[in-house]
């Protein structure tokens, strides 16, 4: 048995004690252990924990299997996802509205922050029964703007996630239209080749025929939350896994 194998051995035991009582039956027990060992006498050192030797039955062997036909030389077929997106009419589209939405979001944080910065100022030069609840207000006008533009910013990346997640299924299917009107065996991310050529290369054919189907992609209104919607039940919904911003800008 493997220490992988004791280990969860052992997790299973612990768990069978909790389970059935036997835990608090035997904690008694348990306690009292190490009063008779500090009684006896010094015992000789423990040997190594060793695997333990388990039978090994035999099992049947098998003559060969006759010789079969031969599988067909694969046809490849390689796509750039990136390459692809970039190309994207759709998400071309979305880049600049999204970046629209963006600055806006700037604009007002930086707007408040000249305002928040006046208030302080203002603060400083009160009288101190004054300033403390001038204090107190932009404690509490500090914590509303968090909670506002934190959401605000949370929208804008869950419709830039909407709009990619239209855009990738759609070119899931498109790779796979493309790859059986080319009678393609084997297609694979450009990502996974270390060397290919351009000749088995469907990344152009894929964006052109991704932007004949899907020239456009839904996008939430600037005022409308995601998360609103899709409790409504507009539209069937998913688990998303959203990008890590710090990626995206090693990217």
């Amino acid at each position: 048995m493997t220490d992988i194998s004791r280990t969860s051995c052992r997790r299973f035991l612990a768990g069978f004690f909790v389970v059935t009582g036997m835990g608090a039956a035997l904690a008694p027990a348990f306690a009292a252990a190490p009063a008779a060992r500090a009684a006896a006498p010094a015992a000789a050192p423990a040997a190594p924990d060793q695997p333990p030797l388990l039978p090994a039955p035999p099992v049947p062997d098998f003559a060969p299997l006759p010789p079969a036909a031969k599988p067909p030389a694969p046809v490849v077929g390689v796509f750039d996802t990136d390459a692809i997106m970039r190309q994207s009419v759709a998400i071309q589209e979305v880049e600049k509205e999204m970046g629209t939405r963006r600055d806006a979001l700037i604009r007002d944080v930086r707007a408040e922050e000249g305002q928040i910065q006046a208030l302080r100022q203002q603060m400083m030069n009160a009288a101190r029964p004054e300033a403390e609840a001038q204090q107190r207000s932009l404690q509490q006008r500090v914590a509303v703007d968090q909670r506002t533009f934190g959401n605000r910013n949370r929208i804008l990346e869950e419709d830039i996630q909407i709009a990619l997640n239209q855009v990738q299924r759609e070119i899931g299917q498109v790779v796979n239209s493309v790859a059986k009107a080319r009678g393609l065996t084997l297609v694979v991310q450009s990502g996974l080749t270390v060397l290919h050529g351009p000749q088995v290369d469907i990344s152009d054919q894929v964006a052109s025929r991704l932007n004949a189907i899907l020239p456009h992609v839904y996008l939430p209104a600037a005022n409308e939350d995601p998360e609103v919607i899709a409790k409504s039940g507009k539209f069937p919904t998913a688990p998303v896994q959203m990008a890590d911003p710090q990626q995206q800008q090693q990217g």
